[in-house]
């Protein structure tokens, strides 16, 4: 094999490239977007999610449904903006592309928000929530009861992500015994929502589950809109087995959950809830179900105590004051031998 050409071989030797520290690369990273003039007075369409502000500053990702853009607007700027954002507004924004060189992030910092109305993504999920609320998807009369101690529990999320492990950890500590049957599933893209439904198929119908999880870890609005899909809530909904959701979040928008029989916020809380710990059984249903056969058997030796006693006394009251029965007896034995004497001595007189 040929060297290398001595231009190549400077190139991969380290000591002729200039070395420089994470602040320094994030400068100059910086200084190119902020240089770029394509990145500056930029207008961009999309939907907002995940929308959070403090006193600071307003935080939202917009999306297209297929990509996502951070941006943040100053509190004191939005204040004087006539637009009021909400998750689901789309909107234009018109603003410079920002490089954050503490965190590393590229975001859009707009100066201008020109409120579109409901985007089609927002809109698309009302619909099929209010449609399939009228089918009675969502009713509590749908819903099935987890058994409170599975053998063997399904669970359908990607392999990859760490929400499997929350599961099993949380639950093989309460019990270690569960036997515990992972599908693979994407989770999130375009082909979510057919890998999802197929790993709810396949556990429900396939193998000997007593129940199913069925969740990921945290993500934006648009990572998790799978679980918004109708492909999803039918398999949850056609179901034999009883399916609790486990996606990482805190609100109820998603209608993945409505549809569940139980839903949970995060995977581990999913864990914890489908395998209830012994010791917490016992505390919450045996022991007070001891104790209340205690305070049972209790109030019967209270009420047959009573009865004993209320008898001495009825026997007590039958018999006449003075002495006691014994000397009656005697008594009475006395006067008949007298009796008899006496019968015997008048016969004989006669």
């Amino acid at each position: 094999m040929a060297d290398a050409p001595d231009t190549e071989r400077q190139a991969v030797e380290p000591d002729a490239r200039e070395v420089l520290s994470v602040s320094q690369l994030n400068d100059r990273i910086a200084s190119v977007v902020q240089d770029t003039p394509a990145l500056n007075g930029v207008r961009c369409i999309g939907e907002v999610t995940d929308l959070h502000k403090n006193s600071t500053a307003l935080y939202f990702t917009l999306t297209d449904g297929d990509a996502e853009l951070p941006c943040m607007i100053w509190a004191n700027r939005y204040r004087e903006m006539d637009a009021d954002l909400e998750d689901g507004t789309e909107v234009i924004l018109e603003g410079d592309i920002d490089y954050w060189t503490e965190g590393g992030k590229i975001d859009l910092k707009p100066w201008e928000v020109i409120v579109v109305g409901d985007g089609d993504q927002a809109a698309a999920v009302e619909r099929l929530r209010s449609e399939l609320e009228e089918r009675g998807w969502f009713d509590d009369e749908q819903k099935q009861q987890p058994p409170a101690f599975p053998e063997r529990v399904g669970v359908v999320t990607s392999l990859r992500g760490d929400a499997r492990y929350d599961i099993q950890n949380a639950i093989h500590e309460q019990d270690p015994t569960v036997d515990i049957l992972v599908k693979d599933a994407t989770a999130q893209g375009s082909n979510a929502p057919t890998s999802i439904a197929n790993g709810i198929h396949h556990l429900d119908r396939s193998e000997d589950v007593d129940a199913i999880i069925v969740g990921r870890g945290g993500g934006s609005d648009s990572n998790l809109q799978a679980f918004n899909t109708e492909r999803v809530s039918e398999a949850i909904f056609t179901a034999n087995t009883p399916i609790v959701t486990a996606i990482g979040h805190t609100d109820d928008r998603l209608i993945a959950d409505q549809v569940a029989d139980v839903a949970t916020i995060t995977p581990t809380a999913a864990g914890e809830y489908i395998v209830n710990s012994r010791e917490e059984f016992l505390a919450g249903e045996v022991k007070p179900l001891a104790q209340q056969l205690d305070a049972a058997y209790e109030t019967f030796q209270q009420e047959h105590e009573h009865e004993r006693e209320l008898a001495e006394a009825v026997d007590e009251a039958a018999v006449p004051e003075g002495l006691p029965p014994v000397y009656y007896k005697a008594a009475i034995a006395v006067l008949l031998l007298l009796l008899l004497a006496i019968t015997g001595l008048w016969l004989g007189v006669i």
